[in-house]
């Protein structure tokens, strides 16, 4: 008897959780689904809890909706408390959210929507793997030994032992005339095997947790450089590997930088004169003011009778402006002209 194979997945990726299930036990492994195996009426949680509990194995079929599912977070964490493993399928091609980079680091997915049936004989041998036979304690009884008839071996003991002498005296001699000298010796024998020592230590095994320690260390080195290069390090190193993913993302996001958005204000920027004027030309916020307030000046203009009135005070804000010598400053110069060029252009003069 076999312990189950608890099922995780979003609900609303039930038809894919369902053909899983079904594939697996028409492999002969059991399994279990919230969706189909809570009945009406039973605690819902409690029921979870318990089953991941008693089963054997987790498959968690994972997608973007799970990636965004709080409730498969927690069934992860009390995967991780009763120490079941946990094998992730990806029903779509998703990489995972920070919550479950940590928790999946170390796991090898396997892909359904690249090779449906391949994946399936793929996770069923996981399966089959993590979740051996339960031992019923029953032990097959031994075949009886029939009696032997009880024989004195001293005249063999004596001969054996009188062979073992000459023969340890004849290569006791044979050594001292044909054994090569140490020097020898340490140069022939001792130094393939001195020299292979090291090779094997630096090439683990692939798959061995070594291996998995390396490349998990390599990736922390590297996954927060802006350097090209350095990221691409890793993909020569494990193209296959657990972080691959997640690499290729990261070197297309370096490759392809968002556009700066350039700072244009009314005014010339290749002529800015003081330190508001350059402020407001780093700022991509207040240059926007800035082309508003020009704006709403030039619909006052057109909307008051005595044009010159308007210019003046235009004339004494930009003084005042021109003043500032921080953003803040500036920002709040710019809400006090809003406020003045309304008045001009709901009211005239």
């Amino acid at each position: 008897m076999t312990k189950k194979v608890f099922i995780s997945h979003s609900s609303k990726d039930s038809k894919t959780a369902t053909a899983i299930c079904t594939a697996l036990e028409a492999r002969g492994h059991q399994c279990w689904m919230s969706s189909r195996d809570i009945k009406p009426g039973e605690n819902f949680q409690g029921t979870i809890v318990r089953a991941i509990r008693e089963a054997g194995v987790m498959v968690l079929v994972f997608s973007s909706n799970a990636n965004n599912s709080d409730e498969i977070k927690k069934e992860m964490a009390l995967a991780s408390q009763s120490r079941k493993m946990v094998i992730p399928v990806r029903a779509e091609d998703v990489l995972p959210s920070e919550d479950f980079t940590y928790e999946l680091a170390t796991r090898q997915w396997i892909d359904m929507f690249v090779d449906w049936e391949k994946a399936i004989e793929v996770l069923s041998d996981q399966v089959g793997a993590a979740t051996p036979r339960e031992d019923t304690g029953v032990r097959p009884a031994p075949p009886p030994s029939s009696p032997m008839p009880r024989k004195s071996h001293a005249p063999l003991v004596a001969i054996v032992a009188v062979l073992l002498l000459a023969g340890g005296a004849a290569a006791f001699w044979s050594s001292r005339h044909s054994a090569p000298p140490p020097a020898a010796l340490s140069a022939s024998s001792a130094g393939p095997v001195a020299s292979a020592a090291p090779a094997a230590l630096q090439q683990p095994a692939p798959g061995s947790g070594m291996n998995a320690q390396l490349e998990s260390q390599l990736w922390d080195s590297v996954k927060n450089s802006n350097d090209v290069s350095v990221v691409q390090s890793y993909l020569d190193k494990y193209p296959n590997g657990t972080f691959a993913a997640v690499a290729k993302a990261r070197l297309a996001a370096l490759n392809n930088p968002a556009q700066v958005v350039k700072a244009k204000p009314s005014f010339s920027c290749e002529g800015a004169a003081g330190e508001a004027q350059r402020i407001i030309c780093t700022n991509p916020g207040l240059a926007a003011l800035d082309v508003q307030i020009a704006a709403l000046y030039r619909r006052a203009r057109a909307n008051a009778v005595d044009t010159s009135a308007v210019a003046d005070e235009q004339s004494a804000w930009l003084y005042r402006r021109n003043s500032c010598a921080d953003a803040g400053c500036i920002r709040q110069s710019y809400a006090e002209r809003r406020a003045e060029l309304g008045r001009w252009i709901t009211g005239g003069d």
